[in-house]
Order: C-alpha cells, then structure tokens, then sequence
C-alpha cells in the first residue's frame, strides 16, 4: 500500500513539474501577448496545484499530519490565476495589443460600437461637466455681483447715516453757539444791571 501511494504522489510530482515546464515553453514560444498568459494560466494552475496535492499527500502519508495551509494555498491560486491571466488579457486587448496574423479577431465589430458608445459617453460626460463648470462660474459671478451690491448698498446707508450725524452735529453745534451767545448776552445785561 506505501508503495502505490508513493507511486500515486511521483506521478502527480511528475505529471505538475511537466505542466509547469509546458507552461514555461508555452510563455516563450506562443506568437502574441494572449496565448502566453493563457498558457502561463492554465498549465501553471494545474502544475502548481498538482504540484501541492502531492505535496499534502506526501505529508499525510508520512504520518506529519493533514496540512490545511497547503490546500488553501490551491484554492488561492484557483482563485487568482485564471481571474488574472483574463484581466490580463482584457486590459492588452482594450490597450490594442495586436493579435497574432493568424488569429482572426471576432471582437473587432463588437469592439468598433463598444469604442463608439464609450467615446459617446465620454463626450455626454465632458459636455455635463463644461456646463456643471460654466453654472458654478455663472452663480461665482452672481455672488460677486450680489456682494458688490450688498457693498455698495451698505457704503450708501452708512453714507445717508454718517450725512444725518453731521447734519444733526451742525444743527446742535448751531444751536449750542445760539445758546451760548445768549447766554452771554444774559450775563452781559446782568453785570450792567448790577
């Protein structure tokens, strides 16, 4: 039984190590930017993770004990591998990457009316935010406008208040003088009196 388990783990060793290496000769030798990561994607996932089962079946046998880390590291690279090379892949494409000559691109139609309804977008988006623009200048000058007038009408007020005071001041100065002037014509009369 020890040794068809250990037979069953050289193979799984074997069977990754050589994905891994068709997945390297696939990353150098395939035409265009999209074969690469598809090979590098998917050969290195399987290799990888066969790679790791042997690697936790090889420790379970041994009687080292099951090893949860390892299995969450297969299902991390599940996860991420396949999910990134088509990211990847995505972005080259909307970069315009171009595909290999013998690659027929089925996209570009598709590609042409999506490249159109984006720039529609982008023009809508560009003509709401130059009117958003235009309106908050409009209501700054407003605002300006608005305090000049506010200035201007406070300047004024303080102008007819500031006229009233001296015009008050005046007819009190005028009245004191008028006072004192009969008042001292009183004090005049009086010491001739005496």
């Amino acid at each position: 039984m020890n040794v068809i388990i250990e037979i069953i783990i050289s193979i799984m060793i074997l069977i990754g190590a050589s994905l891994s290496i068709l997945a390297a000769i696939g990353v150098i030798r395939l035409p265009d930017v999209y074969t690469r990561t598809h090979a590098a994607g998917i050969s290195n996932t399987f290799g990888v993770s066969l790679l790791l089962f042997a690697t936790v079946g090889y420790f379970f046998h041994s009687g080292e004990g099951f090893n949860a880390r390892v299995l969450l590291a297969i299902l991390f690279i599940y996860l991420t591998t396949p999910i990134a090379s088509h990211l990847i892949n995505r972005a080259a494409y909307d970069t315009g990457v171009p595909l290999a000559i013998r690659i027929r691109d089925q996209l570009r139609s598709v590609k042409k009316d999506d490249i159109k309804k984006r720039k529609n977008v982008i023009i809508k988006q560009e003509q709401l935010e130059r009117a958003r623009q235009e309106r908050e200048e409009l209501e700054d000058q407003l605002d300006w406008e608005l305090r000049d007038e506010k200035i201007i009408q406070r300047e004024e007020s303080e102008d007819v208040a500031r006229e009233y005071e001296e015009t008050l001041i005046e007819l009190e100065s005028d009245d004191s003088e008028q006072e004192i002037i009969e008042l001292d014509e009183e004090n005049e009369d009086t010491d001739k009196n005496k």
